[in-house]
């Protein structure tokens, strides 16, 4: 009797092992984004390259662990690979920002770039705790006829640890703690795990030795930061990873806070002396609707930032009238911090993604807006497919008045490589719109067709509005940057759908 109950005891620990691996594995790679996000951005080639990196890890890990186990199926040797892990982890913590801002000095492409630093930062980890689920099976195993049901169970286990660990790390602990702190607590959870597989008392007391470091380092490093943190403020949120910082804008010497969300491109900016005057040069286009209807008053925005223009619009054109849709409550916190955004009654804010907030209003019911301003593109290689689309382009259109005006921001060239993006979007939203112009940020002038900038796509629902009654001085700078060259979308490039939208492909060419 004494002996069943020891092996009883023994196989739940083996469980607990099970599930807090499957767990911890999770964790870190949910953690992986938003460490990899300040160097590379959080595209889908990021989050690919760092899925691909860790599976392939844990694969290498379990054919290890598994060979390793029939050679000798030991308490201590798990306890090892456990307090191990548990210390790659800690000192991935530590090095993970210095390690990044060397591959990111390489300028390697965003591919190359995500596979190296995932491979220097997360494999080492990933090996070793896909060590530890056929070694928990080769320990678990008591005879052949009941092996189906152990692994069964501990496979299950595992998988149900995972799941856990993907919903705590997403949910909770990111929104909650940095991601250095989040990975010391991860290594302090597997020290721990060790303590559960050794038998002899010493080696359970260097475990937990282990242990209480580990969580004093995580304590430590929650109040006093890392080395080689990015300069600035460094915020998590739900979704993404902000930096603030400050710069000088050498033009007319004035202090410039720019907010970082992709490290390639300035997201928001602002003058620290004067919050509402506009600093990025595309952010000026938006004026455009107040020409081609001028009475605009109320409008919709789509994408928030640092909330520059919807500051500047407060500010300069008294009695409009703005809806805001930012995915990310952080990020408007961090306006309200940083960029001095304030409770304002024609200012309404709503937290979910742009393609849902279309959908789920048109389901209740159409409010019509007299422009709607779309700025959703972090970046050249952060593109929400879903802004891109058909579909997309219809819903814009339910939403505009008859004589409406929509402004898109899209980062792209418009002819060469780099083109394709720009070519799908205009293509897709041609299908709901007559009057379609291009406003060349840079200039509209053919030798900088080929250069990656930011591109305005003025549209509207008929060709009546485009007649402005009088030209204001302020708009003839913008409307100068016209593209009057004929434009011819490139046939090879699809007009993008939801079915079928691959910015990815277009926007990370070379």
């Amino acid at each position: 009797m004494k002996y069943d109950y020891q092996v009883t005891k023994i196989q739940a620990r083996l469980q607990l092992v099970s599930f807090f691996s499957g767990a911890a594995t999770m964790i870190l790679e949910m953690t992986g984004s938003r460490m990899a996000a300040p160097f590379f951005g959080t595209s889908l080639i990021v989050w690919t390259a760092l899925i691909g990196i860790i599976m392939t890890s844990l694969c290498i890990g379990n054919w290890l662990g598994g060979s390793w186990a029939d050679k000798r199926p030991e308490g201590k040797i798990l306890g090892r690979i456990l307090l191990f892990a548990a210390l790659i982890v800690a000192i991935t913590a530590f090095l993970s920002n210095y390690i990044l801002t060397k591959v990111q000095g390489l300028n390697l492409n965003l591919y190359m770039a995500s596979v190296f630093s995932s491979l220097l930062i997360f494999s080492p980890a990933s090996i070793l705790l896909g060590m530890v689920s056929p070694f928990v099976a080769r320990l678990a195993m008591r005879n052949v006829d009941s092996s189906g049901a152990v692994v069964g169970r501990l496979s299950a286990l595992n998988s149900a640890g995972s799941i856990l660990g993907t919903f705590l790390g997403g949910f909770v602990l990111i929104s909650l703690f940095p991601s250095s702190v989040i990975m010391m607590l991860v290594a302090s959870c597997l020290a721990l795990l060790s303590v559960l597989v050794y038998t002899g008392a010493w080696r359970k007391i260097i475990s937990v030795i282990i242990f209480m470091v580990l969580c004093e380092g995580a304590f430590a490093v929650n109040q006093y930061g890392i080395p080689s943190t990015p300069v600035g403020v460094q915020i998590e949120t739900a979704y993404t990873h902000i930096s603030v910082v400050e710069s000088v804008d050498t033009r007319n010497n004035r202090r410039v806070r720019v907010l970082v969300t992709d490290p390639d491109y300035a997201q928001s900016l602002m003058y620290t002396d004067n919050p509402s005057e506009l600093v990025s040069g595309y952010t000026k286009f938006y004026e455009l609707a107040f020409h081609y209807k001028p009475d605009t008053k109320k409008i919709l925005m789509l994408g928030g930032g640092g909330y520059s223009v919807p500051k500047y619009l407060l500010e300069n054109h008294k009695g409009v009238s703005i809806d805001v849709v930012e995915l990310d409550p952080g990020v408007t916190e961090t306006a309200r911090k940083y960029f001095y955004l304030k409770d304002n009654d024609n200012l309404r804010i709503f937290h979910e993604d742009a393609r849902t907030f279309l959908n789920r209003a048109l389901n209740k019911g159409t409010e019509k807006y007299d422009a709607i301003f779309m700025d959703t593109f972090n970046s050249a290689t952060v593109i929400p497919f879903q802004m891109t689309t058909v579909e997309t382009a219809a819903r814009l259109r339910e939403y505009l008045k008859p004589d409406g005006v929509l402004i898109v921001n899209v980062i792209a060239s418009l002819y060469g490589a780099k083109s394709g993006v720009f070519h799908g979007i205009y293509k897709a939203f041609s299908s709901s719109f007559v009057t379609m112009m291009i406003f060349p940020v840079s200039a509209p002038d053919p030798k900088y067709a080929y250069a990656l900038q930011n591109i305005i796509l003025v549209a509207m629902g008929d060709t009546a509005s485009t007649v402005s009654p009088g030209i204001n001085a302020k708009f003839s700078t913008l409307l100068a940057h016209q593209w009057l060259e004929p434009f011819v979308p490139n046939p090879n490039v699809p007009a993008f759908t939801d079915e079928f939208a691959p910015v990815e492909r277009y926007a990370l060419v070379q």
